[in-house]
Formats: C-alpha cells, structure tokens, sequence
C-alpha cells in the first residue's frame, strides 16, 4: 500500500515524528497489514505507511468515543439495585441519584472522575462527552461552585490522559410547563446568564489542555424551556460554532406523554419543528420516537447517541437499530451511568437487542467481508466522532494518534485481525486490551 498523502506541508516539520505500528491496523478501508503511524509532537497524525522494522504491536484500531456519560454515576454502582416496590422505574431510581449528587464537592467531584476516566481507558475509551450537570449551586455561599465543579472534572480528566468534551448542562425546571426544580435538583439549576457566564469563563480564562474541548447540553425538554434554548443556542453559534449541542430527549414513553402535553408535539418532533438540527446536535437516548420523527431526525443529520447498558438497567426500552439504519441515520454510544465503562459491552448489547427483536443470529445481515462486530464499531466510531464533533474514531493523516493496541496470545495465533477484534467485542473481555493511546501516549500505567 502505498504512502498516505500528508496534509501537512514540508516546512511544517520542524520536529522529528514519533512512530507507532502493528502487524495489523484498522484503517477506514479495512485492514492492512505491517503498517506505521507517523505523528507530531501534538499527537495528530501524519501518515500511515507500510512499516520499516518489527511492529510495537499486533493489532491497532482506533480509540473509542463516549458519546455521553455522568461520571458522578459511577458511585452508584451496586447501591440501586435491591427491590423497593413493584412501580420502582426510572424515576424512582433518580432518587438515590439525587441523594448521591447533593453529596458531591469539587474534591470528591475530582476523585470519582479520575476513577470513572482511568476505567473508560483501561476498556478502550479514548474520548468522552461528559455531560457535566452537578454544578453544586446550592452552595449560595460560594458563587464559584459551578466553576470549581467543572474545573474538577477537567483536572480528572487530564490527569488520567483521556480527551474530553465537557459539556457543561443548563437544568432550571422540574418538568414541563414550567415546573420549579424540586429540592433535590437545586444543585444542578442555572440561570441562563449564569450558565452563559461559566462557559465563557470556561473558554477564556481556564487554561485547557490539548485534551480538552467544551460543548453545550441542554439536559432536556422537560428541564430547559423554549427561551432559555433559544439563548443557548445562539450563544453557541456566536461565540463556538463548530461546538457540539447535546440532549437527552425521549428517554420515557412518560417524558413523551408530558411532552404532547405540554408542547402539544411529542419531543423529536417539537424540536425539529423549533429549531434548525443539523450534524452539530447529538440527542441521547431517542428511544421512543415515532416513524416520521426517526425519518425526520436522521434527514436532518443530528446523531443520535445510545446508551444500552444504562437504558437496559433503568428499563428504558431498547433503540429499533435496524429501523433507524434504514433511514442512513447515525449513531454513537455512552456509557450514561457509567454501570458499565466497556464500549464492548454497548456495542453487543445493542446487536444483542437487535438479534432478540428479530429472532436472527444476523440481523444487520451485514455483508460477510468483516465480522458484525466490526461493522457496529465502524458505525459506533463515525457517529461518536460526529457526536464530540473532533478528529478521533479515525486512522489517518489529521486525526488524533488515539487508538488501542489488541494483542493476541499463543492460544490465539491462528486467529485473523478480524476475529481478534471480534472476539473483544462479542465477549466484552478487556483482557484481549494490550494498551491504549491517546495522543500516541500510553495510558494504561500507573499515573498519580
């Protein structure tokens, strides 16, 4: 295979290029075989070329996206779990998750990111959108907390070498028509201004590392009202527009219903109606949407993130894949409440659900060029990029130098790339997880 074309021009390198290759390498056309990874000192790619020596590694494919996750969740892990009453759903379960945020400082704010960020590492998540919305404002003490807050989870995530999109959440309703935040969600509301106010500070007088990039989220329709939306909004197309917009929309067939009821449309379609979508939005969740707002939706270009190993757990109901496919549409996956930190795990339990609904071993009836794994993760990788709306989920000139290196063993030595990879993601086992880079760094040592 020949050179991949640089776009870099050749007084740009001032500085040697460091290197990274393997036996075998996911690049966006398949595999090839004994290539290099060439990249700057920023840790964008350069080239991908055949290799010169012995590779680093057996496998590399690219570094997964987490489209959507609440690190704090982590916390809740084995504390939710136990029977309480025969109605016990989603909205009961936010009790206890209410009672763990009002809990949290920016000191221990840090401490259960760092843990949540290492864990997504060490399974092969390089990127996360984190969907920051516990800003602890009934601190009326200290009108600082929500920067303190974000400030943490930003220290968590340079200390752990993930890349992060914060997103930081505006939140100021109980529920639709307007409904006060209860007392429990007291720590997330912001005023607009003062939400506006924290991203600008955010962006302008935080010192970001390379890693660190800033979104805007909305937490929802039943949590933000139409001006407050509007505000954000042009507020990011001002000031960011090339930011990403994240929502969590049509989780509960109850949110739906609140929604006819109180916009008089169901969510999907009310915002489209209301706003010009386009790949910039990224909706969570969308599980109970109709069949003209699943065709509206994927025309307009937003991608929609999925969640099921959080959705599984919160009996949510499970995303029609198959249908939202026939519509080109996209899709990316989070890890949510952060119950599971395992890309593998989303990804085979959304085929999982598919093969169940079906009744079909194959039911994306993919060709048999590459394993059904392969495929959902390709498709995992492009929406995810789209979703942090960054150059990750890729191998090749321009994108970021993250990827995970898979290994095989002895047992395994007759096993092609393909099933390699295969094998990870269909038994959700980290084990088959040599290393993961991010910016061409390993990040699964010891770090303090």
């Amino acid at each position: 295979m020949p050179a991949t074309p640089s776009p870099y021009p050749a007084e740009a390198l001032v500085s040697p290029l460091r290197t990274l290759s393997a036996e075998w390498v996911l690049l966006p056309d398949g595999w090839h075989q004994r290539m290099e990874i060439r990249f700057d000192t920023d840790g964008v790619i350069h080239d991908v070329a055949p290799a010169t020596g012995s590779p680093d590694e057996d496998l590399l494919v690219p570094g997964m996206i987490n489209g959507h996750s609440h690190v704090f969740q982590l916390d809740l892990i084995g504390r939710n779990q136990r029977f309480q009453h025969p109605g016990d759903d989603f909205w009961s379960w936010r009790t206890g998750m209410y009672a763990l945020a009002s809990t949290l400082t920016p000191t221990t704010q840090e401490d259960v990111a760092y843990r949540a960020f290492r864990a997504m590492l060490a399974h092969g998540y390089t990127t996360v959108c984190e969907f920051h919305y516990t800003h602890g404002a009934t601190r009326r003490d200290n009108g600082e907390m929500p920067v303190l807050m974000s400030e943490a989870v930003l220290r968590a995530a340079e200390r752990a070498g993930i890349r992060i999109r914060l997103l930081p959440v505006l939140y100021q309703q109980g529920g639709f028509g307007e409904r006060p935040l209860t007392r429990e969600q007291r720590s997330f509301g912001l005023d607009t201004q003062v939400y506006l106010g924290l991203m600008d500070h955010l962006r302008h007088e935080v010192p970001l590392s390379s890693l660190q990039t800033l979104g805007y989220a909305p937490h929802s329709l039943r949590a933000v009202g139409l001006d407050a939306l509007r505000d954000l909004v042009d507020h990011r197309n001002e000031t960011a527009a090339d930011a990403p917009i994240h929502m969590h929309i049509s989780e509960q067939v109850r949110e739906v219903n609140e929604a006819v009821l109180g916009l008089g449309r169901r969510p999907v379609e009310w915002l489209i109606d209301t706003f010009d979508l386009d790949a910039s939005w990224c909706l969570v969740h969308a599980t109970h949407m109709s069949p003209a707002e699943r065709s509206a939706l994927a025309a307009s270009g937003a991608v929609v993130c999925l969640c099921p190993t959080t959705e599984a757990d919160l009996g949510d109901g499970y995303f029609s894949l198959l249908d939202w496919l026939a519509h080109r549409g996209t899709w990316a996956i989070g890890t949510d409440s952060n119950g599971s930190v395992n890309p593998a795990e989303e990804i085979r339990l959304l085929d999982w659900h598919q093969r169940l609904h079906t009744r079909r071993r194959n039911a994306f009836q993919f060709d048999s060029s590459l394993g059904a794994g392969t495929r959902l993760f390709q498709q995992a990788l492009a929406g995810g990029r789209q979703a942090a709306s960054l150059p990750v989920g890729r191998i090749e000139p321009g994108a970021f130098a993250d990827v995970i290196a898979l290994h095989r063993t002895p047992r395994h030595a007759d096993m092609a790339a393909d099933d390699i990879l295969n094998a990870w993601l269909y038994s959700a086992n980290p084990s088959w997880i040599r290393q993961v880079y991010t910016e061409g760094q390993p990040r699964l040592t010891p770090t303090p």
